[in-house]
């Protein structure tokens, strides 16, 4: 079976407009395919929810930087997930991340321990967001739904915030927590706060966990999969490295991915939307005559 999995900020969605229009053509052949279109993304299970209803999807997706896991109810038969999924009518949900509760409560601990200020997305209401980030406030109040992971503005040092974070992780059990940059712009500068109910394997990110559980879901129902992975951000790492074809969109950010790229990782011509649609659409020309 063939499989894409993709990420959406700057690869299928325009990072300006968050238009996929220039995908439609690439989009409409997968549906013909009857091909799986899988997103990745740090966006919560709300904003994931509103761009599947969009482009009409009806298969899983990876929210939250790889927190959480979901499947809609009766996509696998019987046997495919195991019992460490919990049954979340429309979905079946694999949980990988610390509560939202949880994350809120360790930024709070470090923002009074070491004397930081940490504005976060939980500290905002809706309107404060929407007019804070330049968001629709419907965005605003999607992006608010956060279950496994939290962002937050911060212009002090940033090796302070990682020692911060590093002494509290030191305080829990079996858990892992990871902050990062997620972009270049500021001040204050965004960060993105996620926290682990285990430590991945070594040698692993944190965010493959889930996309190693899904690769394997769909092996056991169909056999070999053929994936495609399009990124364009650090954050895709987690997921490319698992693709059979593994390819890099041109993007702000792209060159810090680019610079984990193993040799046969390939960089396409175009940014953003109209990049997905011929990289789709050159795939598959590429495999419509293998084993479907």
């Amino acid at each position: 079976m063939r499989l894409i999995l993709t990420s959406l900020d700057g690869s299928l969605l325009d990072l300006e407009s968050n238009s996929y229009g220039a995908a439609r053509q690439a989009l409409a052949a997968l549906e013909r395919r009857s091909i799986p279109l899988v997103l990745y993304s740090l966006r919560t299970r709300a904003q994931l929810e509103h761009v599947r209803q969009q482009l009409r999807l009806e298969h899983p997706f990876i929210c939250e930087d790889g927190s959480a896991l979901y499947v809609p109810e009766h996509y696998f038969p019987a046997g495919i997930l195991d019992e460490q999924w919990q049954h979340q009518p429309p979905y079946y949900v694999r949980a990988l991340g610390l509560p939202y509760s949880r994350l809120r409560s360790i930024l709070q601990q470090v923002r009074q321990e070491s004397n930081l200020d940490l504005v976060g997305f939980g500290d905002w209401t809706a309107s404060e967001l929407a007019a804070a980030t330049g968001i629709p406030i419907e965005e605003a109040e999607r992006a608010q739904q956060r279950e496994y992971s939290e962002i937050f503005s911060y212009s002090g040092d940033p090796e302070l915030l990682r020692e911060a974070f590093a002494r509290q992780e030191a305080t829990l059990t079996q858990h892992l927590l990871q902050v990062r940059q997620l972009d270049l712009a500021g001040p204050p500068q965004k960060w993105y706060l996620t926290g682990w109910l285990q430590p991945p394997e070594p040698g692993l990110l944190p965010g493959e966990q889930a996309v190693r559980l899904l690769l394997d879901c769909y092996q056991r129902h169909l056999g070999t999969v053929k994936a495609l992975g399009i990124g364009c951000s650090p954050a895709d790492a987690a997921f490319l490295r698992w693709m059979q074809e593994k390819v890099v969109l041109p993007s702000p950010i792209a060159d810090s991915l680019w610079s984990e790229a193993q040799p046969e990782w390939r960089l396409a011509q175009l940014p953003g939307p109209e990049g997905w649609n011929e990289v789709v659409l050159m795939w598959l020309e590429e495999t419509d005559h293998g084993d479907e």
